[in-house]
């Protein structure tokens, strides 16, 4: 109690330090907050698009399909072949065409048997298109990955420069616990002079430092946890609007986020704090 009393004190005291390093976490942990969900969940949407890639290998007029088929699905990457016959191919084209079925009766139908391949690890669609394009009857194949790998290099482009920039506001966030801290621990120099002379211990000390720490990071993570998950709502809302397949994450997602987000808050919080009045309390004589 003595810790807590003393930490709150404090925070009174220095109202101009307490609030600056409050509002410095505070922009820090929502920036941070929101670019963790959002990273979350462009990791979904690509996810999403690798269970979708699949290979069309187009045959050659005289293929056996059976066989091909046969020959595929024994390949160790391979989760399943699907045989789509050109008269399949068509009626789905035409799902999505209507004004094909009038041109149906024209001219016949040019498209070829198709076998649509899935895979166990979408990473292996580039070299196992290229491994069923040689074998015999195949005319040609294709598949969606090249815009799903456009998407991962993106990815990591976005990803190595929000871990960077989430590495200065956890860096700017610490610097601040640190410097309130030791203009604390420089205010209160005499008392805590006394309290050494009458038998206090440098981890009672310090005690009150650390709470004090451990409250402005915590209470600073709560209400930028509260107004990130507004922000990604609305957000989340707009996108899901413009593009309804995209999916989002969920609530379960959020509070886990949260709970990361709050968890590493202490961790600032405390750890600034205790670093900081050790290396101040040394240099004291206390």
């Amino acid at each position: 109690m003595y810790a807590i009393s003393q930490a709150l004190r404090a925070l009174r005291h220095h109202l101009t330090s307490t609030l600056a390093t409050f509002t410095t976490s505070l922009v820090s942990f929502t920036l941070l907050f929101l670019l963790g969900l959002v990273l979350w969940n462009l990791g979904k949407v690509v996810s999403s698009l690798e269970r979708e890639v699949e290979i069309a290998a187009f045959l050659k007029p005289a293929a056996d399909a059976g066989a091909l088929r046969d020959q595929i699905a024994a390949f160790e990457e391979v989760l399943e072949v699907r045989v789509v016959s050109k008269e399949e191919a068509l009626a789905q084209l035409q799902l999505s065409y209507p004004y094909l079925s009038q041109a149906r009766e024209l001219i016949d139908n040019p498209l070829p048997d198709t076998l649509r391949v899935v895979l166990k690890n979408p990473n292996q669609v580039r070299d196992t298109a290229r491994k069923i394009e040689r074998l015999e009857g195949i005319e040609s194949t294709t598949y969606g990955g090249e815009i799903t790998e456009q998407l991962l290099r993106v990815l990591g482009g976005v990803r190595f420069a929000a871990l960077l920039l989430i590495g200065l506001l956890l860096l700017d966030t610490l610097f601040s616990v640190m410097g309130t801290i030791r203009l604390s621990i420089e205010n209160r120099r005499e008392e805590l002079r006394v309290m050494q002379l009458v038998g206090a211990t440098r981890r009672f000390i310090q005690g009150p430092f650390v709470v004090e720490g451990l409250f402005l990071t915590l209470l600073a993570s709560l209400v930028a946890l509260g107004l990130g998950l507004l922000a990604y709502r609305f957000l989340a809302s707009a996108l899901q609007q413009l593009l309804p397949f995209l999916p989002v994450l969920g609530l379960n997602d959020m509070l886990m986020a949260g709970g990361a987000l709050v968890l590493l808050a202490a961790v600032l919080g405390t750890g600034g704090a205790y670093l900081s009045s050790r290396a101040n309390l040394k240099e004291s004589d206390l």
